[in-house]
């Protein structure tokens, strides 16, 4: 969609979707995140979730006896690893993930400069020492000194670059689960704290001239940010070989945010659809959702609608593993170019 202020620089996430299947009517699995991500791992709707003891914030291992996405992943063999958010997942290591570094707390995920983060079955246990040592964190700090913080956004990607690297050297498949905060509003602050007063970024990516807000010049510069980090993650798989056997999706848990200051107007971040986040209307719950599969998922856009709690009947169809109750369907033929 056309912009007031011009398009934001997605060079990579283009080139992702000149060579991959895009979805115009794709859907996240509810208005917001830690709900959007249930109905992701549990293939079930938010309507259901009352029926099921869900509440949309928290899943602890084993809970309503329903098997996880990354649980089927691990049933058939994958190596499974998971670094960003994973709300509403409580301890990802007990439910389908061997490896996880991120930021379980989804309110402490506002905090992209903290002092410590996730890693394993514990929390607020991985020191990011360059917080620990420099001044407390502030947007001009960070933008003078980017060498001189631990961004969450860097550390989630290099951690699941090195995961990454290493199990692509054996044979045995692997699901990557990466979910980075960004462009989610954010601040600089540390536990038990986490406020949200602006788009935190190391680099002003470009925009800085640009006579905006600071918020909008940061809200850009997240964005072309993630941009790098997915141009990272496509190149890697391209230096690894294993470009035509990576099945990608890339989509947003929900639609576009106007919080920590931004405005959704200022860059036409819903593309013209109503309402936006938190809101039940198309731009509360649409999201830009992507497949990219090289020489298995013919290039080209797709009007079928789907959602998230579509993503685990399709990764039963795609295992081969019997279709378990969910309130999905499996989106496999038309990836593969079937009617």
């Amino acid at each position: 969609a056309e912009s007031p202020h011009g398009r934001i620089a997605t060079p990579n996430l283009d080139r992702f979707g000149r060579e991959g299947l895009v979805f115009w009517q794709a859907y996240a699995g509810y208005t917001v995140c830690a709900p959007s991500r249930t109905a992701f791992f549990t293939g079930r709707h938010s309507g259901r979730f009352q029926d099921l003891g869900l509440n949309g914030q928290v899943l602890k291992p084993g809970a309503a006896n329903l098997t996880l996405v990354p649980e089927l992943f691990r049933q058939a063999g994958y190596r499974t690893g998971a670094f960003g958010k994973v709300a509403p997942l409580t301890s990802p290591e007990e439910q389908g993930f061997e490896v996880f570094v991120g930021q379980v707390d989804q309110a402490l995920c506002h905090n992209m400069y903290p002092k410590k983060i996730d890693r394993g079955l514990q929390q607020l246990n991985f020191e990011l020492s360059a917080n620990v040592h420099s001044p407390t964190p502030s947007r001009e700090r960070c933008m003078e000194n980017p060498k001189g913080y631990n961004y969450t956004i860097d550390v989630f990607h290099d951690q699941a670059m090195a995961w990454m690297e290493e199990v692509a050297q054996g044979s045995t498949p692997f699901f990557l689960y990466l979910s980075y905060t960004v462009p989610h509003a954010g601040g600089w602050g540390d536990a038990p704290s986490s406020p949200e007063d602006g788009n935190p970024v190391p680099s002003d990516m470009g925009y800085g001239n640009q006579p905006w807000p600071a918020v909008e010049k940061d809200h850009a510069a997240v964005i072309s940010y993630l941009d790098v980090k997915v141009g990272d993650l496509l190149a890697r798989l391209k230096s690894l070989k294993i470009d035509e056997k990576s099945l990608v999706f890339f989509a947003s848990d929900n639609g576009a945010h106007r919080e920590g200051g931004h405005q959704i107007e200022f860059f036409n971040s819903t593309g013209g659809l109503a309402g936006h986040k938190r809101s039940l209307f198309e731009g509360g719950v649409r999201s830009p959702s992507m497949v990219r599969w090289p020489g298995t998922v013919k290039p080209g856009t797709s009007e079928l609608p789907w959602a998230f709690w579509d993503v685990l009947p399709t990764v039963q169809d795609l295992l081969g593993l019997p279709l378990s109750a969910s309130d999905g369907i499996s989106i496999l033929p038309e990836l593969y170019g079937q009617s």
